[in-house]
């Protein structure tokens, strides 16, 4: 009988240590997502606010501020940087994405010396602060002016070298990963039934590691849109993305009227990510 009560004890034990342990963690996961969402969920209600200036809590609600807007993006420059920044975004992403995948092809499919090497190289911006490439780069195109003779300008292209250079290991991660999963046998069907090994790649491999390219590609776009820092080494005095724009505002605009330009930038980025999760699922690879 005693042998009984103490295995009911320690199983009433376990039971207990394992509702614990699951009420702990799902604590944690809430407070980590309250914590992420929280400055952003304030940003959302400042822009609402009565107020020009951050107060808290807000006093009265209005849509002031998302009105006026349309008036003053061409005095504070903001058209011209958000279009800067589409592009810029837009051609980062599609060099990354391509340079990318074809580096984690040949990294995926095979086999040769230093490969390892190599894929460590091309994955090393992810832990080299942003502030260093920034101003690598930044060395590495005056001393190529002064070497060559010939000066390089700070412009869109210096920007779109930098934007490459620190997303191109995403696509490299999200592509090799869907490549690594990916059944060669399908290949070796096609080309058995009269396909070229190209026509295998096109046909074939593309279509299925589809959400990979894709994911990679939504990375390259997100990363090149909200970098600062990178930009802030190479961009000219005639190319100013929105991140820079935003910043240059901050001490003499209206915390409300930055609040709005925020929650609508945040609400862009935000239907790029569901639209291209609703066609690709690309949240399988991020």
């Amino acid at each position: 009988m005693g042998v009984s009560d103490a295995d009911d004890h320690g199983f009433a034990l376990d039971q207990w240590l394992s509702r614990a342990s699951s009420v702990g963690y799902n604590l944690l996961v809430y407070a980590t997502v309250v914590f992420l969402l929280a400055p952003l969920a304030i940003v959302v209600v400042i822009s609402f606010q009565q107020s020009a200036y951050a107060t808290w809590p807000p006093q009265a609600f209005t849509t002031h501020w998302y009105t006026d807007l349309p008036q003053q993006l061409g005095y504070l420059n903001i058209g011209s940087a958000l279009a800067t920044s589409v592009k810029l975004a837009v051609a980062t992403g599609i060099c990354s994405t391509v340079i990318g995948g074809l580096a984690a092809f040949a990294i995926t499919r095979y086999d040769f010396r230093f490969q390892t090497t190599l894929e460590t190289i091309l994955i090393s911006p992810l832990i080299y602060p942003w502030i260093v490439i920034g101003l690598a780069l930044l060395l590495f195109f005056n001393r190529v002016s002064v070497a060559l003779g010939v000066p390089i300008q700070l412009s869109f292209w210096t920007l779109l070298v930098g934007h490459i250079m620190f997303t191109l290991p995403y696509p490299i991660r999200t592509i090799g990963a869907s490549l690594q999963n990916y059944d060669l046998s399908l290949e070796e069907a096609a080309q058995n039934l009269g396909a070229t090994e190209l026509e295998s790649y096109l046909r074939i491999t593309l279509p299925l590691i589809q959400p990979g390219i894709m994911s990679g590609f939504v990375f390259a776009f997100i990363l090149s849109f909200n970098q600062y820092i990178v930009s802030l080494f190479l961009s000219g005095a005639q190319t100013k993305t929105m991140p820079l724009v935003l910043f240059s505002l901050f001490y003499n605009t209206a915390p409300a009227t930055l609040a709005a330009i925020a929650t609508l930038l945040m609400a862009g980025v935000l239907s790029v990510i569901l639209v291209m999760e609703y066609f690709f699922g690309i949240s399988d690879f991020m």
